[in-house]
């Protein structure tokens, strides 16, 4: 998605049809525990890398604002979600500011330069200049503040003078640019990581299948431009310059099928790894955004990456939210993204998931988790951010998923990851009804109190008591009416 457009033509990621067992919903058994719901401790799937936020091209709203720092302890914070990634973007004018790294980003709040409404017709200069020291002032500050390690770029469109129609809206890259252009990516990189931010990693190309009115570029996939770009250009150059740097691709509107005239990641994923086999000598991570087809209206649907899984490459979802649904910060849309969550880290085997944006003057559609007013004092945290940490909160970087089994057709999802000795176990019901469970781990043996955290229409991340385990080590789990409980437990 682009920033400040109000006219969208994207739609958003909205659950569709029944729930789903977090592995093999064919096989909902209980491993002979007697347990509604199993963890299986040796069963492991994807590496968890983490959650986040995008700022990008909205970051001018968060940096005028006077309760920022209010804002990013919520998002980044220790009492707040906890990211540990942030999406920004390298922005094309970027192109006549070497990269803005000298810039005064401490200027007061009372001065008159925050008084602009940035998205106004007029503005663009300052939007320009905003949007560079704000990204520059809420980098440094989410590295050096809050630890986040993992801070990744995507572009949104190479500098207009490096595209076919010459504009930054549209066109493509000429291919006379294309070592230019990986050289300009990569003296970003170099630019970020000399004044103490690396970059984890970033994507030459946001949405690359569709040639937005907005902000954008089109690039077509496998044998003829992303990926070979990727593999004569951007990767060696990296591989001199900034060998850590993972090189993100796809990052397509919708995740999977092709409907309409849209590519969805997955195959646009698929095709580039089977037409660029030199590819996976870079560090990689394979991408999507969580959109419906813009035509057809229909979810593509969620499902794994497979070529990627096949290759070890990391699979992230870089995007989601939705511009179309009328702002709603109440539970029922918390819950709704709830069983998204779920969905993607369980049936799409997704090891990140970063949401479309943090904080934005929004109150127009679901696009932010927290609303920052446009007077510049008022912000409202929305209950869809809150559930978000029920999973960012509590499920640590580099924790490992693991099977779940229990029955879907009760209605409720159960996810569990661990990490050394620990667990963490989120569950979702969103029945108006309270649910009650039995929790079972197979393959360890449970150590101790089951400690969980519940958010539901009234509480956030509320600590409820501690469970303790039955005679046969099992633990009785009752969950609210329309919440999401997350259970940190831990083994002997």
């Amino acid at each position: 998605m682009k920033n400040k457009c109000l006219s969208y033509t994207l739609v958003s990621a909205l659950f569709v049809g029944g729930l789903y067992s977090c592995e093999n919903p064919e096989l909902p058994g209980t491993g002979g525990t007697g347990a509604d719901v199993v963890l299986q401790w040796n069963r492991e799937e994807q590496t968890m890398d983490g959650f986040g936020v995008a700022e990008a091209g909205w970051v001018d709203y968060l940096y005028a604002h006077r309760k920022r720092n209010e804002v990013t302890d919520l998002l980044f914070g220790q009492d707040g979600l906890r990211l540990n990634i942030l999406r920004g973007e390298v922005f094309p004018h970027y192109d006549e500011q070497t990269f803005n790294m000298d810039a005064d980003i401490n200027l007061s709040l009372d001065d008159p330069f925050f008084d602009i409404d940035y998205s106004a017709s007029g503005n663009k200069e300052a939007e320009a200049t905003a949007q560079r020291n704000g990204q520059l002032w809420l980098t440094k500050k989410a590295k050096q503040q809050y630890g986040v390690d993992k801070l990744i770029f995507s572009v949104w469109s190479p500098p207009a003078r490096m595209k076919s129609n010459g504009s930054v809206s549209k066109g493509s890259l000429k291919s006379s640019a294309y070592q230019a252009y990986a050289d300009y990516l990569s003296d970003f990189c170099t630019a970020y990581s000399n004044a103490g931010m690396p970059v984890y990693a970033i994507s030459p190309a946001n949405e690359p299948e569709f040639a937005a009115e907005w902000t954008s570029c089109l690039w077509l996939p496998g044998a003829t431009t992303l990926g070979p770009f990727i593999v004569n250009n951007l990767g060696p150059k990296l591989r001199q310059t900034h060998p850590d740097t993972r090189i993100i691709f796809g990052e397509n509107g919708q995740w999977t099928g092709i409907l309409g005239f849209i590519m969805g990641s997955k195959n646009y994923v698929k095709n580039i790894l089977s037409w660029n086999t030199g590819i996976t000598e870079f560090p990689l991570i394979a991408a999507g955004h969580g959109y419906l087809d813009p035509v057809t209206k229909k979810d593509p649907g969620i499902s794994p990456f497979t070529a990627a899984e096949e290759k070890g490459i990391p699979v992230w979802l870089t995007e989601i939210s939705d511009p179309t649904t009328m702002y709603d910060p109440t539970m029922t849309d918390a819950l709704r993204w709830a069983k998204v969550f779920h969905r993607y880290i369980c049936e799409a085997n997704v090891g990140a998931i970063v949401w479309w944006a943090g904080a934005l003057p929004d109150n127009w559609s679901t696009e932010g988790l927290i609303h920052i007013d446009k007077n510049r004092t008022d912000y409202e945290v929305t209950k869809r951010c809150e559930v978000f940490g029920n999973y960012s909160r509590y499920i640590p970087a580099d924790s490992r998923r693991i099977s779940a089994q229990y029955n879907p057709d009760r209605g409720f999802m159960v996810s569990g990851y661990k990490y050394g000795q620990a667990y963490t176990a989120v569950a979702v019901n969103p029945s108006d009804a309270e649910v009650t469970l039995t929790l079972a781990l197979q393959g360890a043996n449970v150590s101790g109190a089951l400690q969980g955290y519940v958010t539901d229409e009234t509480r956030r991340w509320e600590v409820i008591d501690p469970l303790q385990p039955t005679a046969n080590g099992t633990y009785r789990l009752v969950l609210p009416p329309r919440s999401v409980v997350s259970y940190l437990g831990t083994i002997n």
